[in-house]
């Protein structure tokens, strides 16, 4: 077979209603996929960049796969070459390396329940059967509403607010103080921007950072930091760098989505799993799309791997 070949679609998906998050609101995501021939066989992968992220374009990743011409090795070697500017590329090239295993994986990764509606979603989402919550907050937003829901938690029950770094200092020191009254209240995500002096200050306890290290081997402050950290797979550059970076912290690691089609959840859940970091993932992103044919997961508290998909169906239906 040689070095092998691979081909590549795009897609654009748009949210039924846009996405609110700490920066702002996002009405759709575009998004690559790969499919590969290699000396491991037949792979796919994701390019799944996601707003307000230090990672490259769908556009930019794009350009680099028509470079290669359709060869995986060319492919390959910019992705090595270029990796710190094509974390996306490399994630994707990853998932693709390892996919006769990623297809095989029909286990289950816990989840936090993303409340949509802010904190009057939180009933429903506990009545589903979610243990572990995520509230998206942003500038000027009150703690009450916060207060409500963790304060409606069950036994063992967990908050997360994340503010996708768009807090003023004095703001996420409110947050932070709210995060350290109650137990129930796992950490405050990313309240300051990513590279703000602030997070000094914070320190590390009931902190965790995402976008600041969306892209952990390369990212300046993932080395020093001691608190949590949110890897989106997807995002997260080459995979055999990140599981050597993850291993002396894997008790520190939360793995999320990156609101990607059926291609990279399952790769992201496999390798959730396959990090054991023993906590509640963030997987959460289904049925968001309009009119939407890719994904094929189902929803709910546990996020499961489906080892039964056709997943050479599942890439003639993408074109």
């Amino acid at each position: 077979m040689g070095q092998g070949r691979f081909e590549f679609r795009r897609l654009r998906r748009r949210f039924r209603r846009p996405l609110r998050t700490g920066a702002g609101e996002v009405e759709s995501v575009d998004r690559i996929l790969l499919r590969t021939e290699g000396p491991e066989g037949v792979g796919f992968g994701e390019v799944a960049p996601w707003p307000g992220f230090p990672v490259e374009t769908a556009d930019t990743a794009a350009a680099a796969l028509r470079e290669a011409g359709g060869d995986l090795a060319r492919l390959r070697s910019i992705a090595r070459v270029r990796g710190a500017s094509l974390p996306c590329l490399a994630a994707a090239l990853s998932m693709a390396a390892r996919w006769p295993e990623i297809a095989r994986f029909g286990g289950a990764v816990a989840s936090a329940g993303l409340l949509d509606g802010g904190p009057t979603s939180a009933a429903a989402r506990l009545a589903e059967g979610f243990a572990c919550l995520k509230l998206k907050v942003a500038p000027g937003d009150g703690l009450e509403g916060a207060r409500a829901v963790r304060d409606a938690l069950p036994a063992g029950g967990r908050l997360r607010v994340d503010a996708n770094g768009s807090l003023r200092l004095d703001e996420a020191r409110a947050w932070v103080g709210f995060a350290r009254e109650d137990e129930r209240v796992e950490f405050v995500e990313q309240p300051l921007p990513p590279d703000h002096a602030g997070y000094l200050s914070l320190g590390p306890d009931r902190v965790a950072l995402d976008e600041s290290v969306a892209n952990p081997t390369v990212a300046r402050d993932a080395a020093r930091w001691e608190g949590i950290v949110v890897v989106k797979p997807a995002l997260a550059g080459d995979w055999d760098a990140l599981e050597a970076w993850a291993a002396p912290r894997r008790n520190r690691l939360v793995v999320s989505s990156a609101f990607e089609t059926a291609v990279g959840r399952q790769a992201a859940l496999w390798l959730a799993d396959r990090l054991g970091t023993g906590r509640t993932g963030g997987f959460d992103t289904l049925g968001r799309f309009e009119s939407d044919t890719r994904e094929a997961h189902a929803g709910g508290p546990l996020a499961r791997g489906r080892a039964d998909l056709d997943w050479e169906a599942f890439w003639a239906d993408a074109a």
